[in-house]
């Protein structure tokens, strides 16, 4: 292959106000074994902190101007890349507070994606750690241990599972969703980039390998030992929460686009309404206050009214 025709491999890292966690992973970035060929912050928080951190490394700013979310501040800055990047190149989305895991991160991953394309036409993103979703159950289905070896068939990347996406695929299926704003904007993308007949690979070679080295350090989360995960939370109710309203706001939207209408009633109904209902005698305030934004969530999701719906914090 010419060098002129080889992939490149671009970045994209979505901040919020958190110019320290951005400075530790813009500078473990910058540490890597392979530099991207581009790097571009979008910063959702207009924060000048923030661009002067950016300035101190080998990357472009890029100013929101308002909260777009994770969902829109991936979409602003792939769209911004389209704007050079081939078909066979790559976009890595990043997170500002979830550096590599490993110094050979990305080096690892190019390779993996340039092998992966060679044999596999149809790839459409590749990444670390990936999971697989259960539309008529409304769950995420985990990877086993004993599927995590080689390349491991998904149907999304997860959140910190170095997602990278061919940009042909990109071009084809569009950015992901600004509207969704925050949570699940990984697995809409992955559930898009299948529909559209475009496989997803994570590499188990070093999905073991950071799996292992969590394990050993006592940082693998009690969940990820069982073999499937629900989106669905305890029967106990805690203080309503911005983020869990769009995690089944969003839910509920997903299932709704991809025809599962009837999986989301029943979330809608069992996660929304009759688990805050079960504790209305025990914690009365609580039950009431989550039916409350459990129902705006269900209605937004329902009718798709979707963007920044309720203000974060």
């Amino acid at each position: 292959m010419d060098s002129s025709d080889a992939p490149r491999f671009f970045g994209v890292l979505v901040t919020y106000r958190r110019p320290d966690q951005l400075a530790t992973t813009l500078a473990r970035i910058q540490a890597q074994t392979r530099q991207l060929d581009r790097l571009i912050v979008v910063d959702n928080g207009s924060d000048r902190v923030t661009a002067s951190a950016v300035e101190t490394q080998t990357a472009e700013y890029i100013d929101a101007g308002d909260n777009l979310g994770p969902a829109g501040g991936y979409a602003l800055g792939m769209n911004r890349l389209l704007e050079q990047a081939r078909d066979g190149d790559w976009i890595f989305l990043f997170d500002d507070d979830d550096p590599p895991f490993f110094d050979d991160a990305i080096e690892n991953a190019a390779r993996f994606a340039q092998t992966t394309a060679e044999t596999n036409p149809e790839v459409g993103a590749i990444g670390i750690s990936g999971g697989r979703f259960d539309l008529n159950a409304g769950k995420v289905i985990r990877v086993g241990d004993s599927e995590i070896h080689d390349v491991v068939s998904v149907d999304h990347i997860t959140g910190g599972g170095l997602p990278a996406y061919l940009v042909g695929a990109v071009r084809e299926v569009g950015v992901p969703l600004p509207q969704l704003f925050f949570g699940f904007e990984e697995l809409e993308y992955g559930l898009r980039m299948t529909k559209a007949g475009h496989l997803l690979f994570a590499d188990g070679e070093q999905w073991a390998r950071r799996k292992a080295i969590k394990r050993d350090a006592g940082l693998l989360p009690p969940e990820q030992v069982s073999e499937t995960r629900s989106t669905s939370t305890n029967l106990r109710v805690s203080e309503p929460s911005w983020r869990r309203y769009y995690s089944l706001r969003n839910l509920i939207f997903i299932l709704r686009l991809n025809g599962a209408s009837g999986t989301a009633l029943r979330v809608a109904v069992t996660r929304g309404i009759l688990k805050p209902l079960a504790n209305l005698f025990t914690s009365p305030s609580l039950a009431w206050a989550n039916l409350k934004l459990n129902w705006k969530a269900i209605g937004d999701g329902w009718r798709g009214r979707m963007g920044r719906t309720v203000i974060p914090g």
